[in-house]
């Protein structure tokens, strides 16, 4: 092999990729933004490394190896072509679609799909690779140095997409692109695997508040009814992002009210659906039952009766059609990262 230490730069900015692709997917705060700026940087130090990796690709493809490996090396290789293309082309050029999906989600979808394959990869591979290879001093300064090309690389881009008046250059921390600020519910909708429930009758609607707490509550639709507001933006995972004000009831004064135990640590919102998602007791206190949307009344398809906003926090956190309160003895984390249903 002619270029040993590109496989493992490849593969140590691939990890960092990954790890940095699901915090960023997850976080929805700018003071995170750390997350996506290093998932920038190592997708371009990929895009350098490579140059010498393809020369060790070409090289490998005359050894024999069973057909199966070789065929699963080359999908592999092809996965990473096209995750490392969706992904630069949605930072540059602007928000596409292709099917029913954005490219900023095809660029999730494939970069998941890489996973196992890389993961087989590293165990097929790893043997021809000590560990004194992994100490290598040289290859420190090289990850070092390609970590700072990538840096340059993501800085002249940027600079090229603003010099060109690119569409990449108006996109947000997250990668999103604006869709119709205060525009009521002509916005887009966020959705996931279980988001089509019937219509809900808000006069039979009720909301239950109970767990972790020193008394329940059951709340009507005109409990909730213009109390609070706020204005906030909801940055889908999809790839846009809308800014609106919101109406309804304070998430603290239901907490307030109910004055939940000593030993409850975190609060469940559910919908009517079965999804949910789970806080810590603080950070629900920013929180706020919608009932709606710049002066309009939320619309089905965003959660009619009640949406909860969640300032901070990526739209699949926004859970709708909210029915259930419920405080838990358990941490906020004690969830899925990721909702699975």
């Amino acid at each position: 092999m002619r270029f040993p230490w590109a496989n493992i730069l490849l593969l140590t900015f691939l990890a960092l990729e990954l790890v940095s692709g699901f915090f960023g997917l997850t976080s929805g705060s700018e003071n995170r933004a750390i997350h996506m700026q290093l998932h920038r940087i190592a997708g371009y130090g990929i895009l350098l490394t490579l140059v010498w990796k393809t020369a060790n690709v070409l090289r490998s493809l005359k050894w024999d190896r069973p057909v199966s490996a070789r065929t699963a090396s080359l999908v592999l290789s092809a996965l990473l072509v096209v995750c490392l293309a969706t992904g630069v082309v949605w930072s540059l050029v602007g928000p596409y679609q292709w099917w029913i999906f954005s490219g900023v989600s095809w660029h999730i979808y494939v970069g998941a799909a890489i996973i196992p394959l890389l993961l087989w990869h590293i165990w097929y591979m790893i043997r021809g690779f000590p560990i004194a290879f992994w100490a290598d001093r040289r290859l420190f300064l090289r990850t070092a140095g390609a970590f700072a090309l990538g840096l340059v690389a993501w800085q002249a881009t940027e600079g090229l997409a603003r010099a060109a008046n690119l569409s990449g250059q108006s996109r947000r921390f997250t990668g999103s692109y604006k869709a119709r600020d205060f525009s009521g519910n002509d916005f887009p909708r966020v959705s996931w695997l279980n988001d089509s429930p019937d219509p809900i009758d808000s006069s039979t609607w009720r909301l239950r508040v109970f767990g972790a707490v020193n008394r329940e509550l059951s709340l009507s639709y005109s409990d909730l009814y213009n109390i609070a507001e706020a204005t906030a933006t909801l940055d889908c995972t999809g790839g846009w992002h809308s800014t609106q004000r919101w109406r309804g009831v304070a998430l603290r004064d239901v907490i307030k009210e109910l004055k939940p135990s000593e030993s409850s640590r975190s609060v469940i919102v559910r919908s009517v659906t079965g999804y949910y998602r789970k806080f810590s007791l603080d950070a629900a206190q920013d929180f706020l039952l919608a009932t709606h949307v710049t002066e309009e009344t939320l619309s089905h398809g965003h959660g009619y009766p009640v949406r909860l906003v969640a300032p901070g926090r990526r739209g699949f956190e926004w859970v709708k059609w909210v029915t259930e309160i419920e405080f838990s003895e358990t941490p906020h984390w004690w969830q899925p990262p990721l909702p699975i249903q």
